[in-house]
């Protein structure tokens, strides 16, 4: 059996089944939907099963090999939650603006339609979130997620204090506009823009950052993903609510209680050959280079001074 933290090679078959996914009010959708379908249909070794833009269809266990998802990166968060425990490998295809998850753009997958049809890609399982809410009448929902769980305060946005526990020892309460669990991959998103640490989307680890700490020893925690997270809400005139991936909310009230574990499946992302994780950093966030005023300044101090 092959780790989560490693990736594994996709089953040979003679034919590899694909079905294209997305988000329908992305602008130019169906028509690039249509136009991937043609270029997969005129592939001998693919075979497509179907195509689903819409926002509410049933996505658990379809009858595909692959999934190619256009949009963005809400788009591969919400294809994700809605697979739940039964993923197929997503490949993104990004229609919006950053696409940290969906990288390759609609004329990247028609140049590298060869490496599909060849099985030149990995699998990479990416840990997932299980997030579920009691509050203080007994009532639960359970939200899952790729990202992050966010719990932050609502208009008129007063201080919050979330207490912190981890596999049931305290650690402590937070003071500040809220608190972000976050996955490896969404350690990259809001958490990064908190300040938190990045950590390689193959960790299986945890990370906690404060949202506006109202004291400076509230600093970003790293803990392991095997372990159990649980938030509880301090206040009872405070009103705050609970977000997960940015998409699905639930409201908060003193004593409602967050339990956050690792999902139970991970989600598996498809990796073309090239791909590597510091080389989407670079060229996605412009991570570890250098601020364009500061090249161009850098640059006319070595030029040459004019004779006088």
């Amino acid at each position: 059996m092959a780790s989560e933290r490693e990736p594994v090679p996709i089953p040979g078959q003679e034919v590899l089944r694909l079905m294209i996914l997305g988000n329908a009010t992305k602008p130019r959708a169906g028509e690039i939907a249509q136009t991937l379908a043609r270029m997969i249909e005129h592939t001998k070794s693919f075979e497509l099963v179907g195509i689903d833009l819409s926002a509410d269809s049933d996505l658990r266990g379809l009858p595909a090999d692959l999934a190619i998802v256009l949009g963005g990166d809400g788009t591969v968060l919400h294809t994700a939650r809605r697979m739940e425990d039964r993923p197929i490998p997503v490949l993104g295809v990004n229609l919006g603006h950053l696409g940290f998850l969906a990288d390759l753009t609609p004329e990247g997958f028609a140049a590298r339609l060869p490496d599909l049809s060849a099985r030149r890609f990995t699998i990479e399982n990416l840990m997932t979130l299980a997030c579920t809410l009691l509050n203080a009448g007994g009532e639960s929902r359970v939200m899952r997620g790729l990202n992050d769980a966010v719990v932050r305060a609502t208009p008129p946005f007063h201080l919050v204090e979330v207490g912190l526990s981890i596999d049931g020892e305290s650690v402590m309460t937070y003071r500040g506009d809220g608190l972000i669990i976050a996955t490896p991959v969404g350690s990259t998103a809001h958490s990064l823009s908190a300040g938190g640490p990045i950590l390689h989307q193959s960790a299986h680890m945890f990370v906690v950052t404060p949202l506006g700490a109202h004291t400076l020893t509230q600093r970003p925690l790293v803990d392991s993903g095997h372990k159990h997270y649980e938030l509880t809400l301090r206040g009872a005139s405070i009103a705050a609510v609970l977000v997960v991936d940015g998409q699905v909310q639930g409201s908060l009230g003193d004593g409602d209680r967050i339990s956050i574990r690792r999902g139970q499946a991970p989600f598996p992302m498809v990796r073309l050959p090239g791909y590597g994780f510091y080389r989407t950093l670079r060229d996605k966030l412009g991570w570890g280079t250098l601020p364009a005023a500061f090249v161009a300044d850098a640059s006319s101090s070595h030029r040459p001074k004019p004779a006088v």
